[in-house]
């Protein structure tokens, strides 16, 4: 990247954390391939050690099957979630260790996790496989990678409060896809105003720094380039903040096969919960 460029993206406090060349050539370029490769692999070889089926789980299968798309739209689909994701990661991260081990516990643990719930919970006789249980737990992370860059850059004294008010706002959305008693509306929705309204202090900030920023003065002091940059990421992390209803879609059945809701969720829960315990660890630690 022009260093230029780079200078002016980092007035907005993105690409700070020094990634390496290492870094981006491993999660852009190495893992998309990988998933490239092991999707054109001959079937009898996926089917036989790859792709996980609930009734007659292999060791093996519990882990690669995490790895392996079962259509080209599969894979592209999970490809370009996961490049979006990391795109929006290496932007707002903070802490290049504390993501390393993250990504690193996506990769070698939860694909054990996601397939044990299929196998324990679902147990039906068609074949599991996907990255989209990792891109869950990533889906999650990105919340806390923000959060994170929230309290570096902008409001230290923002809490967790303004996670939980993140997951109870993807599960009030989720729910208009579930069919579920109405006291389930009422809980999540109070849920979600208590800590909107824990969290007023913050949200009158960010609308204090938006009314700054659009000032005819600040937009010209940056180029029309850095302007869109910094409109694209912003605009891409809302949408995927909320991104709960995305992996657990209103129809589960449709032309490409069964969306692997439970996966989704599992891998979710992890992304949340590996997250606050690694975090709670380093301040132990």
């Amino acid at each position: 990247m022009n260093k230029g460029l780079k200078e002016e993206i980092s007035k907005f406090h993105f690409l700070n954390v020094g990634w390496k060349d290492t870094d981006i050539f491993l999660l852009f370029l190495f893992i998309p391939s990988l998933l490239l490769i092991l999707f054109i692999l001959p079937d009898y070889l996926k089917f036989d050690h790859f792709i996980l089926f609930p009734l007659d789980p292999k060791i093996e299968t519990l882990f690669l099957s995490n790895y392996v798309h079962s259509s080209y739209s599969h894979l592209m689909g999970n490809m370009t979630f996961y490049l979006v994701i990391m795109f929006l990661i290496i932007n707002f991260e903070t802490n290049r260790r504390f993501f390393i081990t993250s990504f690193l516990l996506f990769s070698f643990v939860l694909p054990f996790i996601v397939s044990f719930s299929m196998v324990h919970f679902i147990g039906l006789p068609f074949p599991v496989q996907g990255y989209s249980g990792i891109v869950s737990a990533l889906v999650a992370y990105l919340m806390f990678a923000f959060y994170r860059y929230c309290k570096k850059y902008y409001y230290p004294k923002i809490g967790h409060e303004f996670i939980y008010f993140l997951i109870f706002l993807n599960l009030f959305l989720v729910l208009f896809h579930l069919n579920v008693p109405i006291y389930a509306y009422l809980a999540i929705s109070m849920l979600l105003l208590v800590t909107a309204y824990i969290n007023r202090p913050f949200f009158d900030y960010v609308s204090m720094k938006l009314h700054s920023f659009f000032r005819p003065g600040m937009i010209h002091n940056s180029s029309n380039i850095i302007i869109v940059y910094a409109l694209l990421v912003y605009m891409l992390l809302v949408y995927f903040l909320i991104g709960l209803p995305l992996l657990i879609p209103e129809n589960v059945v449709n032309e490409a096969g069964i969306t692997n809701s439970l996966g989704h969720y599992t891998g979710y829960v992890f992304g949340l919960v590996s997250t606050l315990m690694l975090e709670r660890f380093n301040k132990v630690f």
